[in-house]
């Protein structure tokens, strides 16, 4: 590995020279770069310096695969210029004490985490190595970073900030996240769903949830039939981009958006909420295949239309003949729902391949042009 030995406060430290821009030092300063610890104590001092030059990074790497760690330091020192640090909660895994150079400009600490942006970023909780122990993230903190809690040992986490953000990496490989079971809520935020080895899921959305993490259900394999119950009458931003990004991720499966109104779980068709209107527009423009099925079972007249409307859209092909008996029950309405659901363009390709009749639209037309429903245009489209 390249790099020169240098002692400082009693440890030998692997640095490495770089001459180049740098945010820290200022444009065209030389820097170094701590690349590891090659004999310590319980107490370390990073070098604020090396020959006069900043030290800027602590950035270990090493000839081998081996995972880099540095068991028994229980305090460490980190420099004025020090700018990046290796973000990683289990290269110190005996840490109980942090400091930060007051005069450092990117990094602060509270003697047990790593803040960025004057405190506002949470970039390691080096003191999350204690199984036993509960460790708070204060309501000033608005984000995790990538690394926050990965790899890290503590059972308990409270976030005192119930809107924080968190990356889909920030816990990876740690108990914590292991610990919560099918779902891990950061904050009042759903954070993600997991699913073990089982082809069947079903998520009840816990009260108080505010939002959904984008990648929920990234862990959630191929073919794996997911139910998600919503609370009667809760608004949760996110869902629809996390189950759409789900369905981008994997082969045929079964999604089922749910409400609970207290006493059964209602399966909602595509066109009842903000949800399923736009995971129905995403499906029908991804093509046919995305999906064996969408609903497990459709109750009442206006599910039943939603629905034939869906299948033939050309996405889903079971129970074809039977949902297009809704259809032909009333076509005027039909063309209502089409154009809500739909828009035009999806409409004139149901009245193109004769799912809905080209009489029911003329009829209604008038109608929806002065409601702003659909263009001129589409008259024209309809008869070609």
């Amino acid at each position: 590995m390249n790099g020169e030995e240098y002692e400082y406060r009693g440890t030998v430290f692997l640095v490495e020279c770089k001459e180049h821009i740098n945010r820290v030092a200022g444009p065209g300063s030389r820097n170094y770069i701590i690349r590891g610890i090659i004999s310590y104590g319980a107490e370390v001092h990073f070098p604020g310096s090396v020959d006069g030059d900043p030290v800027t990074s602590f950035l270990p790497m090493s000839d081998t695969n081996e995972k880099i760690i540095y068991p028994g330091i229980k305090k460490l020192r980190l420099p004025e210029w020090l700018g990046r640090f290796a973000e990683r909660n289990d290269i110190f895994p005996d840490l109980e004490r942090l400091e930060v150079d007051p005069e450092n400009r990117i990094f602060t600490t509270d003697g047990k985490m790593l803040f960025r942006d004057s405190g506002r970023e949470l970039c390691l909780s080096l003191s999350a190595g204690s199984g036993n122990e509960t460790v708070t993230v204060p309501y000033n903190v608005i984000r995790l970073g990538p690394s926050a809690f990965s790899g890290s040992r503590c059972r308990e986490i409270i976030f005192e900030n119930a809107w924080i953000e968190a990356c889909d990496t920030s816990f990876d490989r740690s108990e914590w996240l292991e610990l919560q079971g099918p779902t891990a809520y950061v904050g009042n935020m759903l954070y993600k769903v997991t699913t073990g080895n089982g082809k069947r899921i079903s998520v009840s959305i816990r009260e108080g949830t505010e939002r959904i993490n984008k990648n929920a259900f990234s862990a959630i394999g191929d073919g794996v039939r997911i139910r998600v119950c919503i609370p009667e009458g809760m608004e949760l931003p996110g869902l629809t981009d996390a189950l759409i990004c789900t369905l981008r991720k994997r082969g045929k499966g079964l999604i089922t958006i749910s409400r609970d109104d207290g006493k059964t779980e209602l399966p909602v068709p595509s066109s009842l909420d903000t949800y399923g209107t736009e995971l129905l527009r995403e499906v029908i423009d991804l093509g046919s295949g995305s999906f064996d099925e969408v609903f497990m079972q459709i109750t009442g007249r206006r599910e039943k239309l939603d629905y034939a409307l869906f299948i033939s859209s050309g996405v889903q092909k079971v129970n074809k003949d039977i949902y297009l008996q809704e259809i032909g029950r009333n076509e005027e309405e039909t063309v209502r729902r089409a154009v809500e659901i739909l828009g035009e363009e999806r409409l004139c390709r149901l009245i193109k391949y004769k799912y809905i009749g080209k009489e029911a639209f003329l009829k209604i037309l008038p109608e929806l042009q002065e409601k702003g429903m659909v263009s001129a245009a589409a008259k024209v489209l309809i008869m070609i």
